[in-house]
């Protein structure tokens, strides 16, 4: 791959960062401005398509790219990386092949229909990890878990939870973990049988407990099938936005004629359905209707009183999946949304709902020991409209009365979601850290960048030998798991 040279006054796009990064390395980080925190212990994964071409060919999608798992190791003010693939089936006949043998969201094999028919798009393993129950996950909503190996990212196997999870099961990538209870509660969906008009569609809820055991799988009956993405957690309540991003007629789908990417779309004939659910049985305790939108983020949910308050990031379109469809278009923008507040009066069924701040914001971070009740600060990343903002650009600190501290990226420089890590021994909300992986794309690298969470003052710049693609989501714990090797 050869990247143009950018003379003085131009300014790179995002999109040298979706380049492949088809080698796999594990080194200490020797390249350092500033100092990394020796009050910072642990490991911070990271999950992401790895590769958007094989053979030189692209993947229709940007979801459809092989799952490639990060892990930045920082101990004793000293930051270790390695990056590796998570071994699915298609990433390995792929890469023996050096060719697309598999669908995906938006991608069809080549041969015409009769390569596609009846082939359902594979489980790539690219979007999020989760370390809970002594499993290391990597997550992908179309597919189940896949485990791997904490100390080297070796991939161990298709993960079900001892069986717990079924076959045709699918787990999303948005679990969340209790603090309370340490449970463990994720979602998938899935059909609760057939009637006269074809496959009634439900929610798949699952329980696992502290230890890593599937205890409790419940279906919640829907009326159609949603692009529900991600749902939000309170310290009695799960809450499922089921919004009027839909899927449409699935037939051609099936028929290997179309991707699953060409038939979902923005309805704005259906409203935004709210289910909330209660954590102890999972029984449904309220539905709410609103306006046309969608939440495909959410930062924290709390209760006040007899009113649910629901943090998330709101779009009233889905224009961006235009720009997941060509990834490599030079003109294609990755859009955030609207960081929105909902009021849910559990006792009344009234909903309100305000707007946060007014910057375009994605992938809300917070410190998670407050999951559940009211927090004080909330990062995300932002779009800032500077000239350069095909990606994410800034990162803001938003407090719940609406302070807004903005921190804009150079331009040229693109981050993605900043991920808040406590310090050791933290005795405060806000007492820690962001990580913020960032490329460059005059350099065509990328950096670790550590701030500090109360006033995001830069701490450190950790220069990485070489890019890493821009990923989705990251997970970070106090445990460190390096070989005998490292």
């Amino acid at each position: 791959m050869t990247l143009a040279i950018k003379g003085a006054n131009e300014i790179p796009t995002c999109h040298g960062g979706l380049e492949n990064l088809d080698e796999e390395y594990a080194y200490w980080i020797d390249e350092v401005e500033g100092e990394v925190p020796r009050d910072l212990t642990g490991t911070f994964f990271r999950n992401g398509p790895g590769r958007q071409r094989i053979g030189g060919k692209p993947y229709g999608h940007w979801f459809d790219g092989d799952g490639m798992v990060c892990a930045f190791t920082l101990r004793g003010g000293r930051v270790h990386f390695r990056n590796r693939y998570v071994r699915t089936p298609k990433y390995i006949e792929e890469t023996q092949a050096q060719a697309i043998r598999y669908r995906g969201f938006g991608t069809q094999v080549p041969g015409g229909f009769r390569k596609n028919f009846l082939h359902m798009p594979a489980n790539p393993a690219n979007t999020n990890t989760v370390w809970h129950g002594g499993h290391l996950l990597a997550l992908n909503e179309g597919g189940k878990p896949w485990a791997l190996n904490p100390a080297n990212l070796e991939t161990l196997g298709e993960f079900t939870y001892d069986g717990g999870l079924h076959a045709g099961d699918v787990f999303s990538a948005h679990g969340k973990i209790h603090p309370r209870s340490g449970e463990y509660i994720n979602f998938g969906a899935g059909i609760a049988g057939f009637g006269l008009k074809g496959p009634r569609p439900c929610l798949n809820v699952y329980r696992i407990r502290a230890d890593g055991v599937l205890a409790q799988r419940v279906q919640v009956p829907l009326t159609h099938f949603p692009f529900c993405h991600d749902f939000a957690l309170s310290d009695r309540y799960a809450v499922f936005f089921l919004g009027s991003i839909v899927f449409g007629n699935m037939l051609p789908v099936i028929l290997g004629t179309r991707t699953i990417a060409d038939q979902v779309r923005f309805d704005p004939a259906i409203p935004m359905r709210i289910l909330v659910l209660d954590l102890s049985d999972f029984s449904v305790v309220r539905e709410f209707e609103t306006d046309p939108g969608a939440v495909i983020h959410f930062a924290n949910a709390w209760e006040e009183a007899d009113t649910l308050v629901v943090d998330g990031m709101f779009a009233d379109n889905f224009r961006a999946n235009e720009a997941l469809k060509d990834v490599f278009n030079p003109d294609s923008r990755f859009n955030g949304g609207q960081y929105l507040r909902f009021q849910l009066n559990l006792k009344d069924g009234s909903l309100a709902k305000q707007k946060v701040c007014s910057t375009e914001s994605e992938f809300p971070t917070f410190n998670n020991a407050f999951a559940g009740r009211r927090n004080e600060v909330t990062w995300t990343a932002c779009s800032v409209p500077n000239g350069a903002d095909s990606f994410f650009n800034a990162i803001q600190r938003m407090t719940h009365d609406g302070e807004a501290t903005l921190l804009e990226l150079p331009k040229g420089l693109y981050g993605s979601e900043p991920l808040f890590a406590p310090a050791d021994n933290a005795t405060r909300e806000d007492d820690g850290y962001l990580l913020e992986v960032v490329y460059d794309g005059f350099r065509h690298r990328s950096d670790l960048q550590i701030y500090r969470a109360d006033s995001m003052e830069q701490v450190a710049v950790l220069h990485l030998k070489h890019h890493v693609p821009h990923q989705f989501h990251g997970f970070f714990t106090h445990d460190v798991f390096l070989s005998a090797g490292d």
